[in-house]
């Protein structure tokens, strides 16, 4: 019988591994035809190969649109507009219409594997090993928490009649499909998944240090998205922990909450000052073009301000009750009026070019200098005060709640917003709303409604939380042969 799992390490290894760098291309053998020692011997090669890790999450169906646009295209605060016919179906929530990054990330995860197990062979000085093994597991960390997030329930939410396990857990390298072709996994526990993230960010938080930069994995992301990490996992201290040390830390990086005044500039800028974390897109060969780029998916226009020249599509924009909460009104072109909310600034009349106007986002449009081709935050400081927020109102402890208010009033008041003085449901609603006027197109949105157990509420019809189509599907392909997967309910 054919063995299908993990069906992308055995094309990418029997075809060959092609490291990328900034700087030149590594071209590395098939790793069944030469030895491992071979490829990952010498620390350039390290390097490049650490390199082309990070490049495997510009594709597509990760940061380079999907993680962002697919998910709030699934959930409520947007309407995809049908001008290419792209995220239509998802926006729709057609069965099968979901995330489909799991071969790249397992593809990714085992080249993580494949290099740490190289690092104790390769001669270079403790402090570079060391860097390489923090920014490999946090980099392996963020992998698997997409995964668990994406195919799994989290802790805090499960429909157990539909539970089939979390994800597949490996931490040992395929080298060649021979290695690969006798593996007939089942998924792990949540415990287990999680408990291996949580060991991957205790060791990068320790290795790491502040200086490579926002463009990779420093201690201050690591810090952050060990917070991020601990609230879907339901452990609330360390959330409010590693939150607060990462604001503290994140100037280490340059990152720091900006002011209203300074905030669309910040969005204009090639790199966002609120960034903690960022996947870098800065030369042309990076573009993901007209089609597919978070830039052509959320806007027509090629500059703000501009609503003549048509660029993108304008697939995916914001709906009504986006719009409201927001403090938007549009009336007919060009008449649109905004509340006091600086992240209004952000939403503008598109162009009709390409059929129908209707009010986009423009916070992915072009900083590079080119169309297409913009950085996408993938942690922002803001996020830490929402995180803790959250943490505190659901450990609800002493004067936790009046601690959550602080944080939710401090986002609001930075935002241009009066302070507010809830409390209860009304304090945890806020802290919802915050979060998805803060994070909107940045793919947020559906995991805070599935990690809380919430109906998706929209037109044409609402998703309740125990519908199928709250997970994603495992890909078919690593059903077929193994007796020891379980697809998600109803697919």
């Amino acid at each position: 019988m054919k063995k299908y799992f993990f069906k992308s390490f055995i094309l990418l290894l029997s075809g060959g591994l092609f490291f990328t760098s900034c700087k030149k291309q590594l071209a590395i053998e098939p790793l069944q035809s030469i030895s491992e020692e071979t490829a990952l011997n010498s620390a350039e090669n390290i390097e490049s190969a650490l390199n082309a890790v990070y490049g495997r999450h510009r594709a597509v169906s990760q940061y380079g649109r999907d993680k962002l646009a697919l998910s709030d295209a699934l959930a409520d605060i947007a309407q995809a507009t049908g001008k290419s016919g792209r995220l239509q179906p998802e926006n729709r929530n057609q069965i099968n219409l979901h995330f489909s990054f799991w071969a790249n990330a397992y593809t990714t995860i085992n080249n993580i594997n494949l290099i740490l197990e190289a690092i104790p062979n390769v001669n270079a000085p403790a402090a570079t090993k060391d860097r390489w093994e923090g920014e490999l597991r946090f980099l392996r960390a963020l992998q698997y928490h997409d995964l668990a997030k994406t195919y799994a329930y989290d802790t805090t939410a499960v429909v157990q009649q539909n539970y089939r396990g979390n994800v597949v857990l490996t931490l040992k390298a395929f080298k060649d499909a021979t290695g690969a072709s006798g593996f007939l996994p089942s998924r792990t526990s949540t415990k287990e998944v999680y408990d291996a993230i949580y060991a991957d960010l205790n060791v990068a938080s320790a290795k790491l240090t502040a200086t490579r930069g926002v463009y990779y994995a420093t201690r201050p992301a690591s810090q952050a998205l060990f917070s991020r990490i601990a609230l879907y996992y339901g452990d609330w201290s360390k959330s409010i922990t590693e939150a607060t040390v990462a604001i503290a830390s994140a100037s280490g990086v340059g990152a720091s909450l900006q002011t209203g005044a300074n905030y669309v500039a910040g969005w204009r800028a090639l790199r966002n000052p609120e960034s903690i974390f960022e996947i870098r897109f800065n030369i042309q060969n990076e573009n993901i073009g007209v089609n597919e780029s978070l830039q052509t998916s959320y806007t027509t226009l090629l500059t703000p301000g501009n609503n003549t020249t048509t660029a993108g599509f304008g697939d995916l924009v914001p709906n009504n009750f986006l719009l409201g909460e927001l403090g938007i009104v549009a009336g007919a072109f060009p008449a649109i009026t905004r509340g006091p909310d600086v992240r209004n600034q952000l939403y503008e009349w598109g162009t009709s070019g390409r059929g129908t106007r209707f009010v986009e986002t423009t916070k992915f449009i072009g900083k590079s200098g080119f169309p297409n081709l913009d950085n996408v935050p993938v942690i922002r400081v803001p996020e830490l005060y929402l995180n803790r927020a959250e943490a505190y109102y659901k450990r609800n402890t002493g004067g936790d709640q009046a601690l959550a208010l602080a944080d939710v009033n401090l986002i609001r008041t930075n935002r241009g917003l009066a302070t507010v003085a809830f409390t209860g449901q009304a304090l945890f609603d806020e802290i919802l709303r915050q979060r998805f006027l803060e994070y909107a197109f940045e793919g947020h949105r559906w995991f805070d409604l599935k990690r809380n157990g919430l109906d998706v509420v929209k037109t044409p019809a609402t998703i309740p939380f125990n519908d199928v189509r709250i997970l994603a599907p495992i890909p078919q392909r690593e059903i077929d042969g193994n007796p020891n997967m379980k697809q998600n309910a109803g697919y």
